[in-house]
C-alpha cells in the first residue's frame, strides 16, 4: 500500500537541509579536486605575493582566495621591505569573516586580547620585549600584559647572559594562557627550533661537499670548532683550520665569530658534517718555489724535534727539516735537542724543495758569533768522532761538516782486535789527514801516520841527546820495544 502519510513543513525543512549539506559535500568535493581548500581560521598556509601598498600586501593563498597582511609586520630592523611581488609567503589565517582573509607572521602589539587567546590555541606566533630579567627567566612585555619566559625557553641553548635579551624583541610562541591573560607563558626556543628545522630540510636539498659557505662559531674544543651554517652544527677538525700546526682552536678563531668555510663531508645519517677552513685560504705552498729557492738563506722557528731532526717554520704553513746530520757542525749527536731548543729562532740554508710532496730540506747555518770551523788540509791532524765502523774501515765524522775514512791499512798497530771495541761509535779519535780528492771531497785518515810521526821524534829526541837517559840505555829501550811489537 502506498505511503498516503501528508507531507508537513517540518519535512520539507529537513528534506532542504539534507539537500543543503549534499551541496556543500559536492562543493567541498569539487573545490578539493582543483586543488582548493577551505580557509580555516588559525590554519598556517602557503602564499605568494600580488600587490603591495602603503599599509598592506595582498598574497594568493590559492584558488579564488586571496588574504592580507600588515606591511608593518615584513619590515627588517632598518624598515625595508623583506619580500617583493612574486615572492612565497608562508603566514597564519588570524580572521576570516564576511569574505575577508587576515593574515599574520607575528601577532603584534595592536592584537587584541581576543586575538591572543586565538593566538593560544593555534600556536600563531607573537611578538614581545624582554624588559627585565626575573627568577628563573625574564619578564616579557606583550600587548600591554606582563608575560613570563623561562631561562630554558629563551634560546635553543639555554643560558647565556641577560644582555644578549634585554632591550630586545623576539617572536615567542604562547604555551600557557590561563586567569583570562593575568598568567601567560612564552617560548622562544620553539619558534627556533622549528626555523632550525626548515633550515635543516632546505640544507638536506641543497648542501653538497665542496660548497663553500658562511657560519659562526659556537664551541672551541682540544679537537677543532663547530661552526653553526643554517641551523646544523659543522666540525673543523684540527687539521683543517690551518695550513699550518695549530696547536689550539683558539689560537686561530673565537667563539661567535663569523667564517666562510668548506664542506668537505655529509652524512645527514650519522648526523656529521665536516668543514675546512683553510681550503678557503691560499695554499703558502703553491708559491714556495719562487719565495724559497734553493741556496736561500732564511730565518725560522723550530716547531718540533724528532730523533732524526728538527722542523722549522718558515712562514705560517711553510716548514722545513734540518736533518740530524746537518746540526752537528763537524760533530755527531744524538738528538736534535743538543744542539736547539723547541720555540729558538734560527738561520737555514734551503737545501731542496719538493712542492708536491710539500717537503723541504734544510741546514743549520752556524751562528756569527760562533768561529767557523777550520778547512781541512793533507797532513793536518785533528779530533774527530767515531760515526760508524766497518769491516774494511772507520767512518769518522769531522770538522765542516765533513766525514772520512780510516781504513784498516792505516791503522796504528795492524789488523789486531776488533775494530768495534777498538773504536766504539761515539768516541773521539784523533787522526791524519792523509789525501782529499778534489773531485770527490773524499777524505783518507790514517793514526798510522800519527804513529810513524812520534817515533820519528822519538829517534830525533835520541840522537840529539833529549831522551834523558844514556844514548846506549835509550837505544836499548828502543829496540826492546820493537821487539816486543
Amino acid at each position: 500500500m502506498a505511503d498516503e502519510r501528508q507531507h508537513t513543513p517540518e519535512d520539507e525543512e529537513m528534506g532542504e537541509h539534507d539537500e543543503a549539506q549534499e551541496d556543500f559535500a559536492a562543493l567541498f568535493e569539487a573545490a578539493t579536486a582543483r586543488g582548493e581548500r577551505p580557509i580555516q581560521k588559525d590554519s598556517k598556509i602557503q602564499g605568494t605575493v600580488v600587490s603591495i601598498g602603503e599599509e598592506w600586501l595582498f598574497v594568493d593563498i590559492g584558488g579564488k582566495s586571496e588574504g592580507s597582511i600588515a606591511r608593518e609586520e615584513l619590515l627588517d630592523e632598518e624598515g625595508h621591505l623583506t619580500v617583493g611581488v612574486g615572492d612565497p609567503l608562508t603566514a597564519y589565517v588570524v580572521n576570516n569573516r564576511e569574505g575577508e582573509i587576515l593574515l599574520s607572521i607575528k601577532m603584534t602589539a595592536a592584537a587584541s586580547e581576543e586575538a591572543v587567546r586565538d593566538a593560544y590555541r593555534s600556536g600563531v606566533p607573537v611578538e614581545g620585549l624582554v624588559s627585565a630579567e626575573r627568577k628563573g627567566g625574564y619578564t616579557i612585555a606583550l600587548f600591554g600584559k606582563q608575560a613570563f619566559c623561562p631561562y630554558s625557553q629563551i634560546d635553543i641553548q639555554s643560558g647565556g647572559n641577560a644582555e644578549d635579551y634585554l632591550g630586545k624583541r623576539f617572536t615567542f610562541r604562547i604555551t600557557e594562557y590561563s586567569e583570562r591573560g593575568r598568567n601567560i607563558v612564552l617560548s622562544r626556543r620553539e619558534i627556533l627550533e622549528e626555523e632550525r628545522l626548515e633550515k635543516v630540510a632546505e640544507l638536506k636539498q641543497s648542501l653538497r661537499p665542496g660548497d663553500v659557505i658562511s657560519g659562526t662559531v659556537q664551541n672551541l674544543t682540544q679537537f677543532g670548532a663547530f661552526v653553526e651554517i643554517g641551523g646544523v652544527e659543522g666540525l673543523i677538525p684540527m687539521s683543517e683550520l690551518a695550513w699550518y700546526r695549530v696547536g689550539e682552536a683558539s689560537d686561530v678563531l673565537s667563539r661567535g665569530e663569523q667564517v666562510t668555510v668548506m664542506v668537505t663531508d655529509v652524512d645527514w645519517e650519522n648526523k656529521r658534517i665536516s668543514l675546512s677552513l683553510k681550503q678557503t685560504l691560499e695554499d703558502p705552498w703553491n708559491l714556495v718555489d719562487q719565495k724559497y729557492p734553493e741556496e736561500k738563506i732564511a730565518s725560522g722557528k723550530v716547531t718540533k724535534l724528532m730523533n732524526f731532526g728538527a722542523f722549522v717554520q718558515l712562514e705560517p704553513g711553510i716548514e722545513g727539516l734540518i736533518h740530524v746530520s746537518n746540526l752537528g757542525m763537524g760533530r755527531r749527536i744524538n738528538h736534535p735537542k743538543e744542539v736547539l731548543s723547541e720555540g729558538d729562532q734560527v738561520e737555514v740554508r734551503v737545501l731542496s724543495v719538493d712542492r708536491g710532496a710539500r717537503r723541504m730540506g734544510l741546514e743549520l747555518i752556524q751562528d756569527s758569533s760562533q768561529p767557523a770551523p777550520a778547512e781541512l788540509r793533507e797532513g793536518d791532524v785533528v779530533t774527530g768522532v767515531v760515526d760508524s765502523v766497518k769491516d774494511y774501515g772507520v767512518f769518522v765524522s769531522l770538522t765542516g761538516n765533513k766525514s772520512g775514512l780510516l781504513h784498516i791499512s792505516e791503522i796504528a798497530g795492524g789488523k789486531t782486535g776488533d775494530l768495534r771495541t777498538k773504536f766504539p761509535v761515539g768516541g773521539s779519535i784523533q787522526v791524519q789527514v792523509l789525501a782529499i780528492d778534489p773531485a770527490t771531497q773524499k777524505v783518507s785518515l790514517s793514526t798510522k801516520a800519527i804513529s810513524m810521526k812520534e817515533e820519528r821524534a822519538e829517534f830525533k829526541d835520541f840522537v840529539s841527546g833529549k831522551g834523558g837517559r844514556s844514548s846506549l840505555g835509550t837505544l836499548g829501550d828502543l829496540l826492546k820495544d820493537k821487539i816486543k811489537t
